[in-house]
């Protein structure tokens, strides 16, 4: 079990998938958590007995329940570095769910850090209110409520989040007097290039370019044509 977690853990930091579109012993590509097992199965004879049981916990369900543990592991130990920190969130659609995205940033040893907590599922409302608790949850969920302060925020320029009056940062305000808000600079710089794509037209033709390339090459049919 010691070496599926470290399996889990190669395959976390290394951001690829763990299984390929078909798993199946007869499949030449099981995917990469089941090819590592197979690589260290060659190598050594005590993996191997307890790899080729019938029971041999590499399942998609125990892969999910692995990758679940290890997550839950790597945050409590960023929780435990926190004390006073800052707020980033974003929100981002995947498929037929809204999803947000929530990061903190401390200082840690006159160092400054930036980790990423995880996602937070707020499909059915999207107003500031509801991002409000569902931040207040999620914080909860990790402990972080109980830190001393919320001391900033960042978050996009969209008035759901920049609303000085009924805004996402104007109701954390609220409870974190100190929690400064400051627009995103990725954001700021997403605007310039809008604008910038306005008035000067060879910029328009470089972006979608790019954008089709990546549309053409993302798409399965496709780029199985070209593997």
């Amino acid at each position: 079990m010691k070496i599926l977690v470290d399996i889990v853990l190669f395959i976390s930091c290394q951001g690829i998938g763990f299984r390929g579109h078909d798993v199946t012993k007869d499949s030449l590509n099981q995917g990469n958590f089941k090819e590592i097992c197979k690589l260290l199965e060659k190598n050594y004879e005590e993996f191997a007995k307890k790899f080729n049981l019938k029971t041999n916990y590499s399942s998609h369900i125990i892969q999910d329940e692995l990758t679940s543990i290890v997550a839950d592991v790597v945050k409590e130990t960023i929780v435990k570095d926190v004390e006073v920190f800052g707020i980033m969130c974003d929100e981002a659609r995947c498929y037929k769910q809204e999803q947000m995205a929530l990061c903190v940033r401390y200082v840690k040893n006159l160092d400054v850090v930036e980790r990423f907590l995880g996602f937070i599922d707020c499909s059915k409302k999207q107003d500031a209110e509801s991002l409000y608790q569902h931040i207040l949850w999620y914080l909860k969920k990790c402990k972080l409520s109980s830190k001393p302060q919320i001391v900033a925020q960042s978050y996009d320029g969209a008035n759901v989040m920049s609303g000085k009056f009924n805004g996402l940062q104007s109701k954390v305000k609220s409870q974190y007097p100190y929690a400064i808000y400051t627009h995103c600079m990725a954001h700021k710089m997403n605007l310039i290039v809008i604008d910038m794509c306005k008035y000067v037209k060879e910029t328009t033709n470089v972006f979608n370019t790019l954008e089709s390339l990546y549309i053409h090459f993302s798409h399965p049919s496709k780029k199985s044509t070209f593997n």
